[in-house]
């Protein structure tokens, strides 16, 4: 079957009107409406500085217009026009086109694709005689663009050989695709990159790209790629803003800007022209078949998977690319052992830096790539390989789940890991750790698959235990590593036992201020802190100690167990021996009232008249119990390790503070040496130093902690040590063990010891000053004034307001002798300091003198005796003191009438 034809020149017929272009020659069958639209594609205009009248050589030198057009009815048309010389008349110029139209689904015979056929002998350069067209069965090829001179042009054109092809790849892929505007400066270059379109494409679609090699108006072209020559009527701003036109100048002038979005496939199809291997073109697409643009991805993945194959280098984004169309699409029969063999090696080779994409396919190949056959193939990507672990070792940001790929890769090639293993199980530690990470559930799955970073992340979380906070291990153990072997794992082992405990975390702080859940409601007219009543108020002297009662009386209610005032001051009562009372119990302490409560731990209360009963609070349970039963869950070897006391200590009191009955039963239990190893000295320090005022065991504490190794090793503070040496001494006072000199000993430590705690402070001002106020034994002579001279505020107004208690008024009015002692005390270093003259001027007038008043002439005469046995001038210093006036001498007349009141002044 003949190609249908068609020929397009000027004539010179006689005659009027009848010169100019026409169709001179066309096949019978060429439907006769195609020939004004066939007309439009096949004109030609000379290059704008071509000479008008060329000569036989010149006419060789201008462009041929060789293009491939679609016409309205689906069919195509293949026209080659050249110039044939001067017109006549038409400035232009005359023009000869041949062309041959191609049925719709048609192509040329032999499956030739259209630019084969540039420049066939077939083409006529003008009209066979008769007017009719020769039959034409077929276009024979010229094999002008072979592909040597294929393969030199793209190496001379390699800068715009990867934009253009990405363009080419766009002219099928989406309806709206823009027309390719190639600049060059001989139309057998246009040729040329349509021969390269061609190639990359399908047959079925190189067979349907329209092309022009020339034209002198490109934006009237409707080819999808479209040459023109540099001095072409074009301009590339108005181009460039219709969007229109993708251009590719090559002689220099401004091309468009390569597309935001990189095509891995032009990329790889670039590589594939430089390295001469455009066969690989056409292999790849017999898989894909003929639509450009489906499974684009997959079609780009494997074209760079027969570059590698083929050893072609390949940029990092082609590489992953093969690697990754070899891990999801590679079978036995799509890919042979040998030519598996030859891919994997072009990626282990490398070549350019690797991104993070291109390990996380390697890291899927990695059994392939580890398998004996690529041992030698693989040796510089473990080259690679290791420098990009300790890279991603260097760099904190490095993702873990990257980190991971890397291990998995390295472990299969058997490269050394051992400089970053400490660094990432550091951070898979950290990730377990942190409840709001999202990499737990990798991290959990690479411990799954990975023994030996399971290995080294259980050792670096009981290494973890030892050193910090424990808690979080034994939560970490219950619900992510529940059947973790911890064998030679003591701090796991204990934390695991915690976590297996069944009595929960409970707060163990009673009685300091914490909330339990339970409304401790003390009623009206009932103070929470009434035993702080009596502190100094501002100006330093606060309440003189006594409650009024309704009618005005002071209230002297005493506690039936306790034997102690409600106001908190000691006992003066008499004892059945007939004796003076000294408010001392028969045990010899002087009894302070201070309840059992305290940062001890104890529950014990003493009964509080008055407000409602108060409901108990819950028995924690017994945590150095727990302490020792964690401990016992260690391995034997290590149960006596101090790191494993100091990991059971922080599972079991966590932030809550050590009470001081409990440090009390752990320095007996435990050797003092293993608390100082295991860094817990702190701990005991604090639970002596934030004691409560009333604990009755922190004194000892401090008597033990101050004698025992556990504080020996600098642990202490100076402040810390003065004031865990007052505690002790606030203790020895309360049991009569201090040794004279006490108060000085006080005040200096006082002084090192501030900011003294609020607990120690209230404790020993009060000792102190009960027993600066005692009788039996009395205080050495120099105690007193001691604290005079010290000026302490606190320490003289506590002094004062015990003194100014019920228990001492009441001692006065009962004992003489006490009433003498007082007196002598309170005259005591006058003029020393205002505030002592302040406070012993108000203690005579407020406490002694009324009590004196009240006493019988029996009494008077006994304190002058007292005066009197002492010596000096204080018997007359008394008489003088006690002088009375007219009332005071009427007074005495009463109280020398036999009938008179013995036991007191009306």
């Amino acid at each position: 079957m003949n190609l249908q034809q068609l020929h397009y020149t000027s004539t010179a017929i006689t005659g009027p009107d009848s010169s100019g272009f026409r169709f001179t020659a066309a096949s019978p069958e060429l439907p006769i409406t195609l020939l004004g639209e066939a007309e439009q594609v096949i004109g030609y205009e000379p290059p704008s500085d071509a000479p008008d009248c060329p000569s036989t050589e010149e006419l060789a030198g201008f462009p041929v217009a060789f293009s491939h057009n679609r016409l309205s009815d689906g069919s195509r048309l293949l026209c080659r026009t050249i110039r044939t010389g001067p017109g006549r008349g038409g400035r232009h110029g005359n023009f000869h086109a041949h062309a041959v139209r191609l049925p719709e689904g048609g192509g040329l015979p032999g499956g030739l694709l259209p630019i084969e056929a540039w420049e066939s002998p077939s083409w006529a350069d003008r009209t066979p005689d008769g007017g009719s067209p020769q039959p034409l069965a077929a276009l024979t090829p010229a094999r002008r663009i072979d592909k040597k001179g294929l393969l030199d042009f793209v190496h001379a054109r390699v800068e715009r050989l990867e934009a253009f092809l990405a363009d080419v790849r766009t002219l099928f892929r989406t309806p709206d695709a823009p027309q390719l505007l190639v600049i060059e400066r001989d139309s057998a270059r246009i040729a040329y990159w349509v021969a390269i379109a061609s190639a990359v494409m399908p047959r079925e679609l190189a067979d349907r790209l329209t092309f022009t090699t020339y034209t002198r108006r490109p934006m009237l072209a409707r080819q999808q790629i479209v040459g023109v020559l540099p001095d072409a009527d074009f301009d590339y701003a108005s181009a460039a803003n219709q969007h229109r036109y993708r251009v590719h100048d090559c002689t220099g002038g401004t091309s468009s800007p390569a597309r935001a979005d990189r095509d891995p496939w032009a990329a790889v199809a670039a590589r594939i022209w430089l390295a001469g291997h455009p066969v690989l073109f056409a292999e790849a697409t017999r898989r894909h078949g003929p639509v450009l643009g489906r499974d684009a991805d997959e079609e780009a993945d494997h074209l760079a998977a027969l570059a590698a194959r083929e050893g072609i280098p390949l940029d990092s984004n082609g590489r992953t690319a093969a690697g990754r169309w070899v891990r999801d699409h590679a079978t036995r029969e799509t890919l042979d052992t040998h030519a598996r063999s030859r891919l994997l090696a072009t990626l282990a080779a490398g070549g350019t830096d690797r991104t993070p994409e291109e390990w996380t396919v390697l890291a899927a190949l990695a059994q392939q790539l580890g398998a004996p056959a690529s041992r030698t193939a693989v040796a510089p990507l473990k080259r690679d390989l290791q420098r990009e672990l300790e890279r991603a070792a260097d760099t904190p940001s490095t993702p873990l789940v990257r980190f991971l790929t890397l291990l998995r890769l390295a472990e299969a090639l058997r490269v050394d890991r051992s400089a970053v293993m400490p660094v990432l199980t550091a951070r898979l530690t950290a990730a377990l750790l942190d409840d709001a990470s999202p990499d737990r559930k990798v991290v959990r799955a690479a411990l799954d698959t990975h023994p030996a970073l399971r290995t080294a992340v259980l050792d670096a979380l009981d290494r973890t235990a030892a050193t910090d906070d424990p808690r979080p291990i034994a939560r970490l153990l219950a619900a992510e590593l529940p059947g973790a072997d911890l064998t030679g794992r003591p701090h796991l082992r204990v934390a695991a036992a915690m976590a297996a405990d069944s009595v929960p975390f409970v707060d163990y702080s009673y009685g300091r201020g914490y909330d339990y859940g339970y409304d401790y409601d003390y009623g009206p007219g009932d103070d929470a802190d009434a035993d702080f009543d009596d502190a100094p108020d501002e100006d330093g002297y606060g309440d003189d100690g006594l409650d009024d009662g309704p009618d005005g009386s002071r209230d002297d209610r005493q506690d039936a167990d306790t034997g102690r005032h409600t106001t908190g001051h000691i006992d003066t009562g008499r004892h059945d021996t007939g004796r003076h009372d000294t408010g001392r119990h028969a045990t010899g302490r002087h009894d302070t009232g201070r309840h059992a409560t305290s940062r001890s731990g104890s529950t014990e209360h003493p009964e509080h008249p008055g407000p409602p009963e108060r409901p108990e609070r819950p028995e924690p349970p017994d945590r150095p119990d727990r302490l020792y039963a964690l401990i016992k869950a260690a391995d034997p070897e290590h149960q006596d390790a101090p790191s494993v006391l100091r990991t059971a200590y922080r599972l079991v009191w966590g932030e809550e503070p050590l009470l001081s009955a409990e440090a009390v039963a752990l320095l007996a239990a435990i050797p003092a040496g293993s608390h100082h190893a295991a860094g817990l000295a702190q701990p005991f320090v604090r639970a002596a130093l934030e004691s409560a005022h009333d604990d009755p065991v922190a004194p000892g504490l401090a008597k033990s902690l101050l004698k025992s190794t556990l504080v020996g090793g600098g642990e202490l503070t100076p402040r810390q040590r003065a004031a865990m040496l007052l505690l002790e001494q606030a203790g020895d006072l309360e049991t009569d063990e201090a040794l004279p000199g006490y108060t000085a000993r006080i005040v200096g430590l006082r002084r090192q010891a501030a900011p003294l705690e609020t607990g120690i402070e209230q404790r020993l001002s009060v000792a102190l000053a009960h027993r600066l106020l005692c009788l039996d034994p009395p205080p050495a002579p120099g105690e007193l004034p001691d604290l005079i001279h010290s000026d302490d505020r606190f320490l003289l107004h506590t002094y004062a307001r015990e003194a100014r208690g019920d228990a001492v008024a009441g001692q006065v009015r009962r004992m003489p002798t006490y009433a003498a002692v007082c007196f002598v005390a309170w005259h005591t270093a006058p003029d020393v300091s205002e505030l002592w003259d302040e406070i012993r001027t108000d203690l005579l007038a407020s406490v002694l003198r009324p009590q004196v008043r009240r006493m019988s002439t029996e009494d008077i005469e006994e304190i002058r005796r007292c005066l009197r046995q002492v010596g000096g001038p204080w018997a007359e210093m008394f008489h003088e003191w006690d002088r009375f006036g007219v009332l005071g001498r009427l007074s005495g007349r009463w109280r020398a009438r036999p009938g008179g009141c013995k036991h007191g002044r009306s």
